[in-house]
């Protein structure tokens, strides 16, 4: 899951009837308070596709494993996915995926950061499929090493559930923000537990109370970001 680019809570262009631009010098404490209005304003906007993100995600997990569930239910006998339910499940997640870049581009755009802020940015993103393309390769090794191909099943769910918790907390703590946190708690504790139920019940807990904790969180952030933007008093909407 993308980011979206905040960076630009550290430099956020001026208005045309912003009182910097008049001829009266502000105090220190005008100044404060200016800036710390302005920097609430461009946090609501940047966050402003938080709850579409965590959304796309949550429809992805919650829809994706109920359907490999129900996939595993018509063969018990063999506990590989088809090759229909797999792509259905993989094109959920990249479906989540493109939409995550493209609202973190959209959100950020029009707007300045720091370079350290973009470093950071640019850091984390690669980070996701960098690490994912290395459980994959962890994943074919064990099998090479006389894991049997069956227990990738429980395998590659856990381990991807566990490494999307571990970026979440690391996205709360670089951006502070306690929903990224929650989730990130919740997804390493979901990989543990998922990790010692039996097949196919690890994937219907997947979709419920993983794609359930998204589409929660979600609703969390949407009725936060309503209530932000009306104490802001930010009309209208400039998600275009």
């Amino acid at each position: 899951m993308t980011i979206p680019d905040d960076s630009s809570q550290n430099e956020a262009p001026l208005s045309d009837d912003s009182p910097l631009v008049d001829d009266a010098p502000l105090s220190p404490a005008q100044m404060l308070a200016l800036a710390e209005g302005q920097q609430r304003q461009v946090a609501a906007r940047t966050a402003a596709f938080v709850p579409w993100l965590l959304a796309a995600w949550g429809v992805a997990w919650l829809v994706g494993f109920v359907v490999l569930w129900l996939d595993a239910g018509r063969h018990p006998e063999d506990p590989v996915p088809t090759l229909a339910a797999g792509f259905t499940f993989a094109a959920l997640l990249i479906a989540a995926g493109v939409l995550s870049t493209v609202l973190g581009a959209r959100s950020g755009r029009g707007l300045r950061g720091t370079k350290q802020s973009a470093f950071t940015g640019i850091v984390y993103g690669n980070t996701w499929w960098l690490g994912s393309i290395a459980i994959w390769v962890i994943g074919q090794g064990l099998v090479q090493h006389g894991m049997r191909d069956a227990l990738l099943v429980t395998f590659y769910p856990s381990a991807f559930i566990l490494f999307a918790g571990v970026m979440y907390l690391a996205a709360g703590l670089i951006w502070p923000a306690a929903p990224m946190l929650v989730l990130g708690i919740w997804s390493v504790i979901l990989a543990a537990v998922g990790a010692v139920l039996p097949h196919p019940t690890a994937f219907l807990v997947y979709g419920i109370a993983g794609g359930g904790a998204f589409l929660a969180v979600a609703a969390w952030a949407a009725w936060w970001q309503h209530s932000e933007r009306r104490r802001l008093g930010i009309a209208g909407d400039d998600r275009g």
